[in-house]
């Protein structure tokens, strides 16, 4: 069973106030720590104290008195299940998040599997749910690769280029990271991904939401998450993208945050794949087939390698030796 410290429990708690937002959540823990404060004794300050030194608002603080039991049986439910509570910036909260972030990184992050995988190279896969047969394939092709070469593949666990990476990353044998765009306690595992994620597999893979658990899916949400699919990355690959739409968001956001983008050259690209010339024009670097007919994941697997070490292997060396593009 797993127990959860205080201030895991108050961030929880001001998650579900409403009118505090991630930004707002970030200032009053911040506030709560510079404080000197414990959480509890935080919690005990009248009403009068947490309006005016703490900036709590009428409706928030309402909320906040009358929520304990709730909050209660939530992180029993919670706790039920091992999902961890990662407050932001302590150990284990993902350190790549707070780097390529900052300020803006989620404040508050639910894990449900290996956290482990926060420490690995890490390369984001975003495209169309509605991609091409040869999206598809080519997602298959890279995220095996990648997976192969050691490197975690992180995508957004939504239909089409995600649910194709996370898969493709479990059947080389690597690992994945499943982004989520709602509450984990709405995650469930797919049915395509069921001969992986047993309970005999859980160190192949990490499923994260920086949303209230029991949040429902939002279109919203999955734009904010693409950003925590970028942060939780050395590199983004671009698979398939419109012109418009979360994938393009994604895209945008990692050139906006200086990460090393990649997108997947056609030679006649899809109706789904329209934004990629864009991309490319962009600055997001060129993946093409080389002349023995693979993906040429060279720049790629470097960029992952950027603050990691990887030990050498077959996969690895192969990637790194594989003929030019044409």
């Amino acid at each position: 069973m797993i127990f959860y410290s205080p201030i895991e429990r108050l961030a929880v708690r001001l998650q579900h106030c409403p009118g505090i937002g991630p930004a707002a959540l970030r200032a009053l823990l911040a506030q709560v720590e510079d404080s000197g404060l414990s959480p509890q004794d935080w919690l005990d300050q009248t009403d009068a104290v947490l309006q005016s030194r703490f900036g709590l608002k009428p409706a928030a603080l309402l909320a906040l008195r009358q929520q304990e039991e709730s909050m209660d049986e939530l992180m029993e439910r919670l706790a039920a299940m091992s999902i961890r509570i990662l407050v932001s910036p302590a150990e284990p909260y993902p350190r790549r998040l707070v780097s390529l972030l900052g300020s803006s990184a989620p404040p508050l992050l639910y894990a449900l599997g290996n956290l482990d995988l926060c420490d690995q190279p890490a390369v984001g896969f975003c495209g169309s749910r509605k991609a091409s047969p040869k999206g598809l394939a080519v997602t298959q092709e890279c995220a095996s690769l990648l997976a192969g070469a050691g490197v975690n593949v992180v995508s957004g666990y939504a239909g089409g280029v995600d649910l194709a990476a996370h898969e493709a990353a479990l059947a080389a044998g690597g690992s994945t990271t499943l982004v989520l765009a709602e509450g984990i306690l709405h995650f469930r595992v797919k049915q395509v991904l069921r001969p992986y994620l047993t309970s005999g597999s859980t160190g192949l893979h990490l499923v994260v939401s920086e949303f209230p658990p029991s949040l429902a899916w939002k279109a919203h949400n999955a734009m904010t998450r693409n950003r925590t699919i970028c942060g939780l990355s050395q590199a983004l690959i671009v698979i398939e993208s419109g012109l418009e739409g979360g994938t393009f968001e994604a895209g945008k956001t990692a050139l906006k945050l200086g990460e090393p983008l990649f997108c997947v050259e056609y030679a006649e690209p899809a109706p789904s794949a329209a934004g990629n010339p864009w991309f490319l024009s962009m600055g997001a670097r060129s993946i093409k087939r080389s002349r023995a007919g693979h993906p040429n994941l060279t720049e790629v697997l470097t960029a992952a390698r950027s603050a990691m070490t990887l030990p050498a292997d077959s996969h690895e060396t192969f990637l790194l030796r594989e003929e030019p593009p044409e």
